[in-house]
């Protein structure tokens, strides 16, 4: 744990030396995303907009959802399981596109996946921001004072992306399978986590594993702060930081471990 521990903190360090590259990392995958579209950055908002407006039209209309303000309920963590599934899906292909930057001595592996992670939180910020306003206006008539943990989400789920996204960027570098499989695989997770639905309407035997989901607790802690408008369990916030940490940890020790492979590779 302590060599672990150790192995991070280096590696944060070089990516704070660094900050001016990733910087801009950052700022050309935005650009390269909306270069030579009209609509640009609006896209950010469009895309997941049309989306939720089929999902409402399903989950209203056709299969009906039991949870009041359907519609309140669903974006409160459809943006949040967006930021991971666009994460994830970058990170099978960050290092292969990195290939020169892998290959130098003195870059950061780590640059390019915190790059993508950071890009997408751009996006993710302006999301959120627009789905507070709606669910204060709409829903609650007000600001919740539990809005003041949003920061403390945030962050808990960038720490949980990057873990993720460390493991997914490993084993997308030695199988190509990855780039395939991760589609299917993040589908499936899509339907196992309560994106559109309350874990209250899971029946009993089957809650342990969505609990254990790391995804669905994240998901849970957006859904109390922001569609009721409370705050969360003392329990529920300190397991959601430290599952993050630890997915983190264990992401970024494949990650570490195996690096030094990465240039022969891409």
């Amino acid at each position: 744990m302590a060599e672990l521990m150790r192995g991070v903190r280096r590696a944060l360090g070089d990516l704070w030396r660094f900050r001016d590259l990733v910087r801009n990392l950052v700022s050309r995958n935005l650009h390269v995303k909306y270069q030579r579209s009209l609509l640009g950055f609006m896209w950010t908002l469009l895309n997941p907009v049309f989306t939720l407006s089929v999902l409402l039209v399903v989950f209203t209309r056709v299969v009906k959802i039991p949870i009041p303000s359907f519609w309140a309920f669903l974006i409160s963590g459809y943006f949040v399981w967006l930021f991971l599934n666009h994460t994830l899906n970058y990170a099978t292909l960050a290092i292969e596109e990195h290939g020169n930057l892998i290959r130098s001595a003195v870059v950061p592996t780590e640059a390019p996946l915190l790059a993508g992670c950071l890009s997408r939180l751009a996006e993710f910020s302006l999301e959120l921001m627009l789905v507070l306003s709606v669910i204060s206006l709409f829903h609650h008539g007000r600001v919740p004072a539990s809005t003041l943990l949003l920061p403390l989400l945030v962050l808990m789920q960038l720490v949980l992306a990057l873990g993720l996204a460390y493991a997914v960027a490993t084993l997308s570098v030695f199988y190509q399978d990855m780039k395939h499989v991760l589609p299917i695989a993040m589908t499936a997770l899509f339907y196992a986590s309560p994106v559109f639905y309350s874990i209250s309407l899971v029946p009993e035997p089957l809650r342990l594993l969505f609990w254990i989901n790391p995804i669905a607790l994240l998901l849970e802690l957006y859904q109390t702060v922001l569609y009721e408008g409370v705050f969360p369990s003392p329990w529920l916030v300190l397991a959601v930081g430290v599952v993050s940490v630890l997915t983190y940890l264990g992401g970024h020790s494949l990650f570490n471990r195996f690096k030094v492979f990465f240039a022969e590779v891409v």
